[in-house]
């Protein structure tokens, strides 16, 4: 089969017209690197800018300022979608995010005069330890010198202070993270003998992003830390989940770097390594026990440690053992379709369903451009052994809403048809309802999804989803649980004993479309 024709298995002709590509991520990967299949997002696709990307992990530096250089409005939607959120999900105090708000006139003559204005003015009225300059579209066209600027000014302030170029035209949504974590390098301290021996038990989590914790779920990070801490570990940051300037600065010295997230872990770990000699740990998320034990070995090798993590792993493995044994026996041989816009996310759940579980794992909706953007985490995944079926459908490709679209729902039904649907389950969002049960781990409040106590969950989640998917219910009982006028509501939204029982989805919709509940 050449390069140009479609990668279809066992296909109907009308689903065999709707695909664009089914087949192996290997393959996938092939083609795009050699500009056989179409790699560029269209409009209805685009991700954040780089603006954006940026601003969410300097969010994710305590007690400092996010200073945007450019019109209020840049300012106005970073502190929405983060500040605001770190607040009030955490508790943590709001830390705000100020403008330069340039008008028409600086725009047009420069606003280096309103730069210097607002650095003194934040400096006096917050008293940061740090303040980030981050550059906006505008600024960026009219060519203020902003490192001119921040460097004649830093005698002045008791804040230390750090230029980032981030306006939104000059580079895709992922070169902020890259950005941001290559600057933050330059705010760290060189290791020494004495710092280096002071920390020689202490890993860094690095690749988070955005600011704190919430404070009532047991988070996924939260999980690594206790992971850790198991082996006789401890963390010394979380970089930048709520790091502190003084964590930063001291960050080269700990024993590794331990990758939350792949690509964007490896963005500053390799940083840190490439300046500090930082060594790193660097695996996929570590969802099921096989990424987990990878990840927990990964960081013992360099803490000396490696004893205890094995002992961790027994004592872990032995706390779920039945339980998971007998849901995992329910499971095996199953079907399972991952919603793939997420690209790291579903090649990591791709990697548990078929590792762990031995689950045939579908990964569907993964855009191709995703192939070009996600390279080194493909690469990891495809060293592993694990090479993914991809299915990629011309809705995907099509003008629309990412997570949820008409087109792409229905091609997806289409390809159901040749599938058991009491034996399949969608790993997606709840933005989107196909024809079988439906698991939303964003929508699972009871975690960690990561490590032992994490497959477990997972795992449960997809039985639980499979037994309730299909089981009839009376018009009575469905109106107590969920009353007929009352909208769209998930199962989430009730008591956690509920929600760990049911299946997430939502009621009162017609003809099994957007809405609907599996149960009806």
């Amino acid at each position: 089969m050449s390069d140009s024709e479609t990668v279809v298995a066992a296909a109907t002709p009308s689903i065999a017209d709707s695909i664009v590509f089914h087949g192996s991520l290997s393959e996938l990967y092939r083609l795009a690197k050699a500009g056989k299949i179409p790699t560029s997002l269209q409009g209805s696709h685009t991700r954040p800018c780089k603006f954006w990307t940026a601003s969410k992990i300097l969010s994710g530096i305590r007690n400092s300022i996010l200073l945007t250089h450019g019109p209020s409005g840049c300012a106005f939607g970073v502190k929405q979608a983060y500040k605001l959120t770190n607040s009030r999900n955490s508790a943590a105090p709001y830390e705000p995010v100020v403008s330069t708000n340039l008008k028409q006139t600086q725009i047009v003559y420069g606003g280096e005069r309103e730069l210097k204005a607002a650095i003194l003015e934040v400096d006096k009225k917050y008293k940061p330890s740090i303040i980030f300059v981050a550059t906006s579209c505008a600024t960026g066209i009219i060519g203020d010198n902003v490192d001119a600027v921040t460097s004649q000014i830093a005698s002045q302030i008791n804040a230390q202070i750090l230029p980032v170029h981030c306006e939104g035209f000059a580079g895709e949504y992922r070169s902020g993270f890259d950005l941001v974590f290559r600057e933050i390098t330059k705010l760290m301290d060189a290791p020494t003998a004495e710092s280096k021996a002071a920390l020689s038990e202490y890993v860094n989590i690095v690749g988070a992003k955005m600011g704190p914790e919430r404070t009532e779920i047991d988070t996924d990070v939260k999980e690594l830390v206790r992971l850790i801490e198991g082996i006789g570990g401890k963390v010394h940051s979380v970089i930048a989940g709520n790091c502190s300037l003084d964590e930063l600065r001291r960050a080269p010295s700990v024993a590794v770097n331990c990758a939350l997230c792949l690509d964007l872990g490896y963005a500053i770990g390799s940083a840190m390594q490439d300046a500090f000699g930082t060594p790193l740990n660097s695996t996929i998320l570590p969802y099921g026990i096989a990424a987990t034990e990878r990840w927990i070995l990964g960081a013992a090798k360099y803490i000396g440690k490696t004893a205890e993590a094995k002992a961790l792993m027994e004592s872990e493995y032995a706390a779920i053992k039945e339980e998971y044994e007998q849901v995992l026996s329910h499971l095996e041989g199953k079907t399972a379709i991952v919603e793939g816009h997420d690209a790291i996310k579903s090649l990591s759940i791709a990697h548990m369903l078929e590792r762990d579980f031995k689950m045939r794992a579908i990964v569907y909706n993964f855009h191709p451009w995703s192939a070009e953007a996600r390279e080194t985490s493909i690469d990891y995944l495809l060293e592993t052994g694990l090479d993914p079926e991809i299915l990629i459908t011309k809705g995907t490709l099509a003008l629309g809403k990412y997570e949820s679209m008409q087109q792409t729902e229905d091609e997806l039904l289409e390809f159901l048809g040749s599938l058991n649907p009491r034996e399949t389950v969608y790993f997606g969002s709840s933005l989107s309802f196909p024809n079988i049960p439906l698991v939303d781990l964003n929508a699972i409040l009871n975690r960690p999804r990561f490590g032992y106590r994490g497959a477990l969950k997972v795992a449960k989640c997809i039985k639980t989803a499979l037994d309730y998917g299909f089981r009839p219910r009376s018009a009575m009982s469905k109106r107590i649980v969920f009353p007929q006028n009352s909208g769209l509501v998930s199962v989430q939204s009730l008591t956690g004993k509920l929600a760990q029982d049911m299946p997430d989805c939502t009621m009162y919709a017609g003809q099994r479309r957007k809405g609907q509940c599996m149960m009806s």
